[in-house]
């Protein structure tokens, strides 16, 4: 781990990302309406790809590196976690949270940094101490009731069963994405192994999505689901995920996910922003119990790097 890894630029870049995540939640449910979660899901990505290219080929041109690299020494890794981060954890995202409510997809989203722990732990990747571990289960029992706080968004009935598998299956898919990042961050850059995931995803992506052209009522979609497409693949699918790798690179894929607890939090706040929604105490409570989870496990992780030794 370097030893900047506590300085607060990490942490601000990862309540960055987490902020977009949770106003992706509401902006994403509002272009569903109007669009097939596969042609949604082609559209996002062409803007994520054109975001994460341009300032990855601009990184390569002034390192005077080939754009192509990485795939010489990573093949076979960045192709696994793009397929991982980009089909299977997307696919299972997009069409999960248009079948199931929003409370229900915060709550089993919020499993995630638990399946990043544990795969972390038994694959040797990290190391969490008690402590931490403490701080990572007191964050997740904040963002359960930050959700069950609003019962009037919480259903588990027939109808949303699928999707609540679904999102369950992305919880952990997004859990092995962000564990088995960092050994190749070790090597790659953070925005070289998501642009390059991607590349290889996108085909797919875009096969998925033909079949369900016709589905779309054009005439309903108007500059806000434009935009919402703009925001959601520039920023959440595109800028926010090779920042989110960054954060993995630097603090640990551990240290990181317990970052997603706010998400829930941050939706939350967003929807009585946009969707004046009320706030009760509970979720408030909840949103305490997630805040003071994140600061045992940075105060862990300032203690463990304070007791290393120095790097000669």
């Amino acid at each position: 781990m370097p030893a900047d890894s506590t300085s607060w630029k990490y942490d601000a870049v990862l309540l960055f990302v987490v902020a977009v995540w949770g106003l992706n939640f509401p902006i994403l449910k509002g272009a569903l309406a109007a669009m097939h979660p596969h042609v949604l899901n082609l559209f996002r990505f062409t803007v994520s790809g054109l975001v994460l290219g341009g300032l990855y080929v601009h990184r390569q041109h002034r390192a005077g590196q080939s754009v192509w690299a990485p795939l010489r020494t990573h093949a076979r890794q960045i192709i696994g976690l793009g397929l991982v981060g980009y089909l299977f954890y997307q696919l299972c995202f997009i069409i999960g949270i248009d079948l199931t409510t929003a409370g229900n997809a915060a709550l089993l989203m919020a499993s995630a940094p638990l399946w990043t722990a544990a795969l972390s732990h038994v694959f040797g990747l990290d190391v969490l101490r008690p402590a931490a571990w403490l701080g990572l289960l007191l964050s997740l029992a904040g963002t359960a009731l930050v959700v069950v706080a609003g019962s009037q968004t919480l259903s588990f009935s027939n109808e949303t069963f699928l999707g609540n598998v679904l999102m369950l299956l992305a919880a952990m898919l997004w859990g092995a994405y962000t564990a088995f990042n960092k050994p190749t961050l070790d090597t790659v850059s953070p925005i070289g192994l998501t642009f390059l995931g991607l590349l290889f995803a996108f085909p797919f992506l875009a096969a998925l999505s033909v079949p369900y052209f016709d589905t779309v009522h054009w005439s309903e979609v108007d500059a806000g689901v434009w935009m919402a497409i703009v925001y959601s693949g520039g920023l959440s699918t595109g800028l926010a995920v090779a920042l989110w790798n960054v954060g993995v690179k630097a603090v640990g894929p551990s240290n990181t996910a317990v970052y997603g607890n706010l998400v829930p939090l941050l939706a939350l706040v967003s929807s009585a922003w946009l969707l004046h929604e009320p706030v009760t105490l509970a979720q408030v409570l909840g949103g305490t119990l997630i805040v003071s989870g994140l600061l045992l496990m940075r105060w862990v992780r300032q203690k463990a790097i304070s007791a290393a030794p120095p790097v000669p």
